[in-house]
């Protein structure tokens, strides 16, 4: 079996303190097989980050997109925010990776909304069902019943914007994988590990930002 944290914030992300070393040690401490490293439109942590510990960085990418934001694994090079969300996917594939929205029906952080996800539905390859961020209940749910609804593989994690959070939720798989589209197939028969996040867990990420305001806590 495999423990996966797939969605995860480090200091290359402007709400987040954690050191790329740090968040390495922390997962090998806590089992944590594989983390994906999701930087807001960012990837040159998650590529110093995979250089130094390849059997557990996944490069990848939170991107913004005209309509809200897109988790982006296996990549090699960086999704420019501000595309639409059909060109940051239609990229991604190009480089051989995998896409799908995170936190979708949470409005309050950028979720794509059903509209927006029914006309992607063909080039998204998976849903994050479950955010611990997410507060409200309901979203997840939500987003839940829409993968069911499409048949796409469903991911629950941590958004962890913090080394207390990473890991929290995960998503376990039960063999490993040999590629990305092996990946997704592995997915169909993964188990969901929700855990939610504490609603003040959220102020880290607001003292984060504001202590890199006054120029602390950068790469």
């Amino acid at each position: 079996m495999l423990d996966l944290e797939l969605h995860s914030h480090t200091r290359y992300s402007p709400d987040s303190l954690s050191k790329l070393a740090d968040v390495i040690t922390h997962c090998r401490k806590i089992g944590i097989d594989r983390i994906a490293i999701t930087d807001h439109s960012e990837i040159e942590g998650a590529l110093l980050a995979h250089k130094m510990a390849p059997d557990l960085v996944i490069v990848g990418e939170e991107v913004m997109t005209t309509q809200g934001e897109l988790l982006c694994y296996f990549l090699n090079e960086l999704i420019p925010p501000y595309l639409s969300p059909e060109e940051a996917c239609d990229r991604v594939h190009d480089q051989g990776g995998i896409i799908g929205p995170s936190h979708p029906f949470d409005p309050r952080r950028s979720g794509l909304g059903r509209n927006n996800l029914l006309r992607i539905a063909d080039r998204i390859d998976f849903i994050e069902v479950f955010n611990a961020r997410t507060y409200d209940k309901s979203k997840n749910d939500l987003a839940h019943l829409f993968a069911e609804e499409l048949g796409k593989p469903m991911i629950c994690c941590s958004d962890a914007h913090s080394l207390k959070e990473t890991g929290i939720s995960r998503t376990r798989l039960q063999r490993d994988y040999t590629s990305p589209q092996d990946f997704l197939a592995a997915l169909q028969q993964a188990e969901l590990l929700p855990h939610a996040s504490s609603a003040s867990i959220s102020l880290k990420s607001t003292a984060a930002t504001i202590v890199k305001g006054f120029g602390f806590g950068k790469p």
